[in-house]
């Protein structure tokens, strides 16, 4: 036999349901939830997924010198970033319905580069309309 796979012959009896192989699942991969307890779900996920988005900026941007309306900035930019990320993901991914927002994977990175000193200016727009000729 080509594939080199086991016969399945008329005799053998059907698999068993994932309910039945494990019987304290409640439902199954291909089971959805009822539809309240997937809205709970849901709303459990958005607040984890919100307190993630709004924790990196409070730790950020203070420290390259923003205010709150720059904070509120980075934390829309978040948001729309996540909601379009979420929904590619559902569209074109795998196809799970998450949430994808912020990740801690570069706050220190992003940290050590703030602290560093290297990028401190007093005065970064003047910076950018010096003249070139006369620098």
């Amino acid at each position: 036999m080509a594939g080199g796979g086991a016969a399945v012959s008329k005799d053998d009896p059907p698999p068993h349901q994932p309910k039945d192989q494990l019987p304290n699942v409640h439902y199954c991969i291909t089971s959805p939830p009822p539809w309240p307890e997937a809205i709970l779900l849901g709303f459990q996920h958005y607040l984890v997924m919100l307190g993630t988005t709004v924790i990196i900026p409070t730790a950020l941007v203070p420290q390259m010198g923003g205010g709150n309306e720059e904070k509120a900035q980075v934390i829309q930019t978040l948001l729309f970033v996540a909601g379009l990320n979420t929904l590619l993901q559902t569209w074109f991914g795998t196809r799970l319905p998450v949430v994808i927002g912020g990740s801690y994977t570069f706050v220190a990175p992003t940290i050590s580069i703030i602290l560093s000193g290297r990028w401190n200016d007093p005065d970064p727009i003047s910076v950018c309309h010096r003249d070139p000729i006369a620098v």
